[in-house]
């Protein structure tokens, strides 16, 4: 299949850019390293539109413009990097043979300040005689039910060419874009976002914990604090910030400041009471020799995802003092850090002694493990009746 676009990597940022550039009518190669994510995407298996991509209209794609697969990537005028920043290298080797002249290169990878120019433009620059435009566009995502895909994202190019290249080139595909003045701003503008919601679910989970010892409601205080018109932007206390953006930034943001010489303390902080919460969720609960099963195990509720998620690291300190298992209908498996692979539980009875609910997702069923049910969801570990989950 001769193609317009290639599209590298299909995970929650990347299959949307694949069909987005597909429902155009453009051709439309999508490239994974994984071949079950690909045989998955083929089959049409419920969930693999990773809630970013409505499965209905990707498989009317797939027998059109759009072609899923693993291995040989072919050539095309653009190239859409999405992969995870350290899976890049990778992912810039791959189609730095095939480049040439006047080809588009966009970067969607969320990238430490100072990757693209330092480490992107140097693996591309002597592959190819001629310019390549590399542009930089982070997207603002955010997976869920809805299917929510991405909002207004900056776009910078190494080369006003580059620049007008990407804009046109992401304009086509309905993509609300602005142009910000270099690939930094344009990567630190991501970095800063994602740092901005750690720091403040950090901030917000310090609170509940305030609250649950001086028996106040957060949540109220949360209500109350909504009310102010300007100045307060509202945040929900968790079991902690999980995902393969929002913590990573954060530590790229720091990491960037110790590189430089400037102090980061507030995020540093941050990142210390977000990795926190999971074991401060333990301190509270009596687990030891009971049965334990967790229920809900992705970052966030109503994704598929489990990278970086506060309920696996509860599951995984809970593994090291008890018996625990796991429930989650987005999760049929998973496999832990030390390469253990558990299977998701059905609810029945006689199977555990406890349940806690970390990561609530709209409809999961806890009542059939008869047990008693602790929800941790808001990051204090309270008792629930079966029938409030």
């Amino acid at each position: 299949m001769e193609s317009d676009v290639v599209v590298v990597g299909m995970g929650y940022t990347g299959l949307p850019m694949a069909v987005a550039a597909a429902r155009r009518g453009l051709r439309v190669v999508g490239v994974d390293s994984s071949a079950a994510r690909v045989a998955e995407i083929v089959a049409g298996e419920p969930g693999c539109g990773r809630t970013t991509v409505a499965e209905v209209e990707l498989a009317a794609l797939l027998s059109g413009p759009l072609c899923v697969r693993t291995g040989d990537i072919p050539h095309a005028p653009v190239y859409v990097l999405c992969v995870p920043s350290r899976d890049l290298a990778v992912a810039v080797d791959s189609i730095s043979p095939l480049l040439r002249a006047g080809d588009l290169v966009i970067v969607q990878s969320t990238c430490p300040p100072g990757m693209i120019e330092d480490f992107v433009v140097s693996r591309i620059s002597g592959s190819v005689d001629g310019e390549v435009h590399i542009v930089h566009s982070p997207v603002r995502i955010n997976p869920g039910p809805d299917h929510t895909t991405s909002a207004l994202r900056t776009v910078a190019g190494l080369t006003p060419d580059a620049l007008g290249k990407g804009l046109r080139f992401l304009r086509q595909l309905g993509e609300e874009v602005i142009p910000v003045s270099s690939v930094r701003v344009a990567e630190l503008t991501k970095v800063f976002e994602n740092t901005f919601r750690l720091v403040n679910i950090s901030l917000v989970n310090e609170l509940a914990a305030l609250c649950g010892v001086s028996g106040i409601d957060v949540m109220e205080v949360l209500a109350a604090a909504r009310t102010k018109p300007y100045g307060f932007l509202a945040h929900t206390p968790g079991p902690g910030a999980g995902g393969d953006c929002v913590p990573v930034c954060a530590e790229f943001f720091a990491a960037a400041a110790r590189r430089h010489g400037a102090p980061a303390r507030t995020v540093e902080a941050a990142i210390e009471v977000n990795d926190a919460v999971p074991r401060s969720i333990l301190r509270r609960i009596p687990v030891r020799g009971r049965r334990v099963v967790i229920a809900g195990v992705t970052y966030k509720p109503g994704v598929a995802d489990v990278r970086r998620s506060a309920a696996v690291r509860l599951l995984e300190e809970i593994r090291t003092e008890t018996e625990v298992s796991y429930h989650d209908p987005f999760v049929p498996w998973l496999r832990l850090s030390d390469g253990t692979e558990l299977r998701s539980t059905p609810p029945s009875p006689d199977v555990a002694d406890l349940v806690l609910v970390v990561t609530r997702h709209s409809g999961m069923n806890v009542a059939g493990f008869a047990a008693p049910v602790i929800d941790c969801s808001s990051g204090v570990p309270s008792t629930v009746e079966v029938s409030d989950v």
